[in-house]
């Protein structure tokens, strides 16, 4: 049996990388993040989903509001009482 020459420890793709890479740790959810990125991505996307959620219910309150004000307008503003 023949002895190899040198073999590290670490697999191939590890050698010349520091054993931990920077992460910074989010203050809101605890989950870790790469230090190069502004913010925490989690974070980013569920404001993201967020604002997505309450533009949507803003949209859905005007368009019920202006489809009160258009049944109004074409029913002529009708009380319902005596003509």
């Amino acid at each position: 049996m023949v002895a190899s020459a040198h073999r590290s420890p670490l697999p191939h793709s590890m050698k010349g990388h520091p054993v931990t890479d920077p992460t910074v740790r989010c203050e809101r959810c605890e989950r870790p993040y790469p230090a190069e990125l502004p913010g925490c991505p989690n974070c980013r996307r569920i404001r993201q989903t967020n604002i997505a959620i309450a533009t949507t219910m803003i949209l859905l309150v005007l368009f019920a509001i202006g489809g009160w004000f258009g049944i109004q307008v074409f029913t002529g503003f009708s009380t319902g009482g005596t003509p």
